[in-house]
C-alpha cells in the first residue's frame, strides 16, 4: 500500500491555516471581553444613578464630591479607589469601579482619550452656561446645584478615535449624556461656544456616558 507523506509546503500551509484561525479567535474573544466590560459599566451606571436618587430622597440634596484632588476636578474612581463615592455605601452592595480602572496618561480636558478607564463624578452649584433665555428653544435650562456622573471611556460601543479633537460624541451615537446651556439646532456644543461665548456644555467631550441629575 502507497502512503503519501505531506510535502514541507502543504505543512506550511497547515500551519499558516491554524495560525490564522487562532488570530480569528483570539479577536473574537478579545472583542467579546470588551464588550462584556461594556455592559457591565453602563449597568454600573444604572446602579448608581439609583443610589444617588436615593440619596436624595433621604437628604434633598445630591452628596458633593469627596475627593483627594483640587477643587472643581472629578472625583474618579482611579485616583482613589477605597474613598470612590463613599457616600453612597448605604444604598449599594459594593460601590462600583471601572472594569479596567486605570488612567496611563495625563488626562487631557477635551478630546481623544484612548486607554483611560474610570468612572467620574462632579457636583455643581450652578454654571453660567446652564442658563437659558426664553427666546431659544434648543436651550437646556439648569438654574440650581446639578451633579454629572460618567464613565471615561466605552470599549466597543463607541471607537477609541472618537470624538474628534474639542468636539463632542457625534449625535448618531446614542448614548446617554449631560448636556445644558445653548447647543443650536445641530446639537453640538464646541469648546468654542463653551470657553469662548460661554453658551452651552456637552459632557462628552469629555465623557463617553454621562447623565445630569438636577435638584
Amino acid at each position: 500500500m502507497n502512503r503519501k507523506a505531506f510535502t514541507l509546503i502543504e505543512f506550511l500551509i497547515v500551519l499558516a491555516i491554524i495560525a490564522l484561525i487562532s488570530v480569528f479567535i483570539m479577536v473574537s474573544l478579545r472583542s467579546g471581553r470588551a464588550r462584556a466590560r461594556d455592559v457591565r459599566r453602563l449597568q454600573e451606571m444604572g446602579q448608581v444613578v439609583k443610589a444617588l436618587q436615593l440619596f436624595w430622597v433621604d437628604y434633598d440634596s445630591y452628596p458633593t464630591s469627596t475627593c483627594p484632588c483640587s477643587q472643581g476636578d472629578w472625583e474618579t474612581s482611579d485616583k482613589s479607589p477605597d474613598d470612590f463615592m463613599e457616600y453612597l455605601a448605604p444604598y449599594l452592595s459594593e460601590v462600583p469601579l471601572d472594569p479596567i480602572n486605570t488612567r496611563p496618561q495625563q488626562t487631557k480636558k477635551f478630546g481623544p482619550r484612548p486607554n483611560e478607564y474610570f468612572y467620574a463624578y462632579e457636583s455643581y452649584e450652578t454654571a453660567d452656561y446652564c442658563l437659558c433665555d426664553d427666546t431659544s428653544p434648543t436651550c437646556v435650562n439648569v438654574e440650581g446645584p446639578f451633579v454629572v456622573l460618567g464613565l471615561r471611556n466605552l470599549e466597543n460601543y463607541v471607537s477609541p478615535d472618537l470624538p474628534e479633537k474639542n468636539m463632542p460624541l457625534p449625535l448618531d451615537i446614542d448614548m446617554s449624556r449631560a448636556v445644558c446651556g445653548d447647543p443650536g439646532p445641530d446639537g453640538i456644543c464646541t469648546v468654542e461656544e463653551y470657553e469662548d461665548l460661554g453658551r452651552c456644555r456637552d459632557w462628552s467631550q469629555e465623557l463617553d456616558y454621562s447623565v445630569m441629575l438636577k435638584d
